[in-house]
């Protein structure tokens, strides 16, 4: 009956039945009473209250009225409970809102304390010798700071931890705390990436990551793990090319481009990897002189162009290319020499320009430019001197006018070996003064056992067996735990140079096996390690233990190649001559 439609030509639609239709005794048709449930109609809603109204013999008004007031409590109720659930959400939220604040206002005040006892009270306890406070601090700040996610951190909290961490672990680095460092500077990498991912074209945050990616890579590097170590310095170097390139007027982050050609190259050198470390320090190199006419006033700039120039010469010198190696060290000496002139109070400026002409010394003096290696240390002397008259507590600088005796003396030798011995007493009074300072400096230590076998290369010239053997004692009593420790190049050549000159003693002893033996030391030391192509610096000592030993035919190989070089040794190597009675 509801779906039907009254009146309609489709039987199948009618919805009375037709004893309701039939007409009343007046003929007329009945017009049954019906609710209309259509939406036309009454709609379904009017028409069940008229159908209830009916049933219960009451007036539809009064029912539909009574129906309107129990939808209106309904809907106030409904409405009251609404405004009272809006209430509860708005007081939570409210809550919330404060609790949060709070928590972020304590936060912000830790992490400030934090700050100043990780910047400013750092300096002021360091000055009194209280590392010890600090140590405990950076603890509890990395322990802190790692129960903290990054992502539920604010913008300035995690720069601030970034940059507290990155402190943290220069720190730790400096004191030799490798392990530790590195999880400091994780820690840093990681809320550094969180910035970057938030703000991918912000370049400061790409900067910040860079830094983090450098420091991670640097630490791995001095451990050891040199493939770690590439990884996170080329990810440095390609950071700081996209820096640069997204904005060619912050000259900031034009200069890390170059350092990060820097850090491969150093990699790439400690790996023997020669050509792509030269690679790396000439793309370097000619950035710096791009810059360079531009900023033609900053010394800082200056200095690290010089400091390219002087890796470049020493990359070069290890390679044997002793001209090119001399034009780099010029080129470092002249970029120091014009710093001086512009801040010529600088002290820093002072003590690089001794250390380029000592370079640039060695290089000449390999080429046999004696007079102009002499010249070189006769300007580098009295700039040392002044610095060690300067700072007596800078055992650095205390050393380095002994290294400049110790060149005047080997510089000396063949035309007065007066002068030479009294120079070479001199250097070796010197660097042993700084040796008692810091027993345990490397750079000291070889250069006192370079002292003593000078000293005991005089000696043996004049004869001086038993001279020449107290100083050859004294600096294998040095050389010999330090290369049982801690192996490296430098110490392998000073050691062997002590074994030669101990066998030329024991040779003017007529001890001819004990000559031998320390030959036959001499020889392995500098054979072994290598690859196929030894090491240039080992040339000329392996070529004066190979004479010694009466093998000179195995010798000239080496010879040939020190000669191509442009090598002139210092002293004439030792005939073969009536060694193979040994």
């Amino acid at each position: 009956m509801v779906a039907g439609v009254p009146g309609s030509a489709d039987p199948a639609q009618h919805c009375f039945p037709p004893a309701l239709l039939q007409p009343g005794a007046d003929g007329r048709p009945r017009e049954p009473l019906a609710a209309d449930a259509r939406r036309e109609g009454d709609g379904r809603e009017r028409a069940f209250l008229k159908l209830v109204a009916g049933l219960l013999g009451v007036g539809y008004d009064a029912l539909a009225q009574r129906e309107a007031q129990r939808r209106n409590r309904k809907l106030t109720l409904i409405a009251a409970a609404s405004v009272a659930g809006m209430a509860i959400a708005l007081a939570l939220a409210a809550t919330a809102y404060v609790a949060r604040n709070d928590a972020q206002r304590r936060q912000a005040q830790a992490e400030d304390i934090l700050g100043f006892m990780l910047g400013d009270l750092r300096k002021k306890l360091t000055t009194v010798g209280r590392l010890d406070l600090m140590r405990a601090v950076d603890d509890k700040a990395i322990g802190y700071f790692a129960t903290l996610k990054p992502r539920d951190l604010s913008d300035r909290a995690l720069e601030e931890q970034a940059r507290s961490l990155t402190g943290i672990g220069e720190v730790r680095l400096n004191e030799g705390k490798h392990d530790a460092a590195m999880r400091a500077f994780r820690e840093a990498h990681a809320r550094s990436t969180a910035l970057h991912e938030r703000q991918p074209a912000d370049g400061q945050r790409l900067f910040d990551l860079a830094q983090a990616e450098y420091w991670i890579g640097a630490v791995a590097l001095q451990q050891g793990r040199q493939d770690e170590a590439g990884v996170w310095l080329r990810k440095y170097r390609d950071s700081a090319i996209k820096l640069a390139a997204r904005d060619t007027d912050k000259f900031a982050w034009q200069r890390e481009v170059a350092y990060g050609h820097h850090n491969l190259a150093v990699l790439d050198e400690s790996l023997g990897r020669y050509a792509q470390a030269e690679r790396a320090l000439r793309d370097e190199l000619a950035l710096y002189r791009r810059w360079m006419p531009n900023h033609a006033d900053d010394t800082a700039l200056r200095f690290e162009a010089s400091n390219v120039a002087s890796w470049l010469g020493t990359l070069l010198m290890r390679q044997g290319r002793l001209k090119e190696a001399e034009a780099s060290f010029r080129e470092e000496v002249d970029g120091h020499t014009r710093n001086r002139m512009a801040e010529p109070d600088n002290a820093r400026w002072q003590e690089e320009l001794v250390d380029a002409l000592l370079l640039l010394a060695d290089a000449q003096a390999q080429r046999g430019q004696l007079d102009a290696a002499r010249a070189s240390i006769d300007l580098a002397a009295p700039l040392s001197d002044a610095l060690a008259r300067q700072d007596p507590t800078n055992n650095s600088w205390q050393v380095t006018p002994g290294i400049c005796r110790w060149w005047q003396a080997q510089l000396a030798k063949a035309a007065n070996a007066a002068a030479a011995d009294a120079l070479a007493t001199q250097a070796t009074t010197i660097v042993a003064n700084a040796h008692k300072v810091e027993p345990e400096n490397k750079r000291v230590l070889l250069w006192l056992a370079k002292a003593h076998n000078l000293q005991a290369q005089l000696a043996l010239s004049r004869g001086d067996t038993a001279l020449a053997k107290t100083h050859l004692t004294q600096a294998l009593a040095r050389l010999e735990p330090a290369w049982k420790a801690d192996p490296s190049e430098t110490l392998r050549l000073v050691l062997a140079s002590s074994r030669l000159l101990s066998g030329e003693a024991a040779l003017l002893a007529n001890n001819h096996d004990a000559a031998r033996i320390h030959w036959q030391q001499a020889e392995h030391l500098l054979m072994a390690d290598a690859s196929t192509a030894l090491p240039f610096e080992r040339l000329d000592p392996l070529v004066r233990a190979l004479h010694q030993l009466g093998r000179s035919e195995q010798a000239r190989p080496h010879e040939l190649r020190l000669a191509t070089a442009g090598y002139v040794p210092l002293r004439p190597w030792p005939s073969s001559r009536g060694v193979a009675a040994l």
